[in-house]
Parts: structure tokens; sequence; C-alpha cells
């Protein structure tokens, strides 16, 4: 059963579609190539990326939740950021990642999922980090908020930013693992120091979109909730059971409908 796909964004950059729609990418240099992310490891990736390319190649993480670590054992070089690892060691679990494809009726059996990845066996990913691939430089910029250490890509000579769920237009920043509002803004201020490197954005989901601006915006929502002049509208609950509020009103597929990019979901407590 073939349940990958790919597409070919530019030359060096392939996008690969994964089960729960969700994307990993192949960066492709002269000499070697980078994996970013392996999705909830349902079948086998590691068999279809190699089906792509010839050149040795190890894995980069953008953080460690179930849709984007999940298939990581099925490799042997895997980066992650240290802060990311007991996300990763909560989210990773079969018990965690079955039920979203093995379910009564589901596609999928157990035996279709890849085993969790010890957590012993993940290689430091630091802030600024980077990879040679020949004539590509792939730096991971960290940018947490999401999770305690998320991590972005950028591809140095095409001038491309791959955000992941760091930055998007429906950013989640109320899990249990989110940070703070505020360190979010802090992190996003930071983040400044890339601008004039990047002009393509590439995000993790197919729902999300636009271009650079995106981290704009997100800084000003930011210090709109914390100034209290944006309260955000009901919308649901989280994972615990707490009243979680979206920073802009949007439409059904989750567009603001103001037209901008930048938008979250947040905990009322964690301004």
């Amino acid at each position: 059963m073939n349940v990958f796909s790919f597409e070919k964004l530019m030359p060096g950059i392939t996008r690969i579609m994964c089960p729960g729609n969700v994307y990993a990418f192949l960066i492709e240099g002269r000499d070697k190539a980078v994996l970013i992310d392996t999705g909830f490891g349902v079948c086998s990736l590691k068999e279809y990326v190699d089906s792509l390319t010839a050149l040795p190649y190890e894995v980069l993480l953008t953080h460690g939740h179930l849709d984007h670590a999940g298939g990581a054992a099925e490799f042997e070089k895997v980066y992650l950021n240290e802060k990311d690892l007991p996300v990763a060691e909560l989210h990773t679990t079969l018990e965690r990642r079955s039920p979203v494809f093995c379910g009564e009726g589901g596609l999928f059996t157990l035996d279709d999922m890849v085993p969790m990845k010890p957590l012993d066996e993940y290689l430091p990913l630091c802030d600024g980090q980077s990879f040679d691939l020949g004539d590509l430089t792939v730096v991971m910029p960290e940018l947490k908020g999401h999770t305690p250490g998320s991590m972005c890509v950028l591809i140095k000579e095409l001038r491309v930013m791959i955000l992941g769920d760091a930055c998007n237009s429906l950013g989640y920043m109320f899990l249990p693992e989110s940070l703070s509002i505020e360190e979010y803004f802090e992190a996003l201020k930071n983040f400044r120091k890339y601008d004039g490197l990047y002009d393509t954005v590439l995000y993790s989901h197919p729902h999300n979109f636009g271009g650079k601006e995106i981290i704009e915006e997100t800084i000003s929502l930011c210090e709109e909730v914390l100034m209290g002049k944006r309260a955000g509208i009901p919308h649901g609950t989280g994972r615990m059971g707490e009243p979680v509020f979206i920073a802009k009103e949007v439409d059904k597929n989750d567009r603001p409908l103001d037209g901008s990019c930048g938008n979250f979901i947040f905990r009322d407590n964690v301004r």
C-alpha cells in the first residue's frame, strides 16, 4: 500500500505527504541530504525516502510531537532539540500514536506502526546548528513556543525557511507543553535576526498559509494579547479540559477574517 506521495518544490527541496496530513521535507545537496521530520510513523517512510534519493542523509526533527517524530525509530542518525525530549517521550509511544490510525475499520494495524525510538538514541540539535550538504547549507534556528524546543529550517542558498509548526496560520499555543505567550513573543522577536536570509516560507501542514510576513503579524498579535488589547474568542477546551481562545476570528477554512495570516489558539492562563 502506497501511503506517501511527493512534490518537487524546487531543485533541492522535495515535499513528502505522510499519512495524517503532515509533511516531511527532503533537502538534497550535491554530496548529502537531510530529511526534515518523520510523520506519525505509519508504514516505512525510510523505504520511501530511499526510493527518492541515493544520497546519504540524516534526520532533523523540528520538534517532538507525534506527527513529526513518530517515525524516528526507522532512522539511525536523528537530531532533536534536547528541550523536546520530554515531548517526544510522551508523544511518540505506540499507545499515543496508534489510536489515530488503528481504530475499528481503519486502514492500518499495529503492524504498520513504527516503534518508539529510545530517547538516548537522539542526537542533540542546537539553535543555529548547521549541516553542510555540499552546495547547500541547512541551518536550524530555534523558535520555541509551540513546544520548548521547536526548531525551524533555513536552506541558506535557496533562501527558504521551513517554519514547521513553530509559527503558522493557526498556531497551537494551548498545549500542555506550550510555553507562555510572553516567552513566545520574545522568541519571535529574536527570530528577526534571520529576516534578511529568506524569501520563501514553508509549513508542515497543508492548511497553513502565508509568507514571511507571518512573523511580524504573530509578534503584533502576541503583543496585543499581552497588553490586554485582544482577549481572544472562546474556542472550546484544551487537552486538560481548560478553556482555550483563538486570537482572531476565522472562516470555515480557518483563515482569519481580517485577511491576515498570523493566528494562534492559546490558554487564558499563559499570557
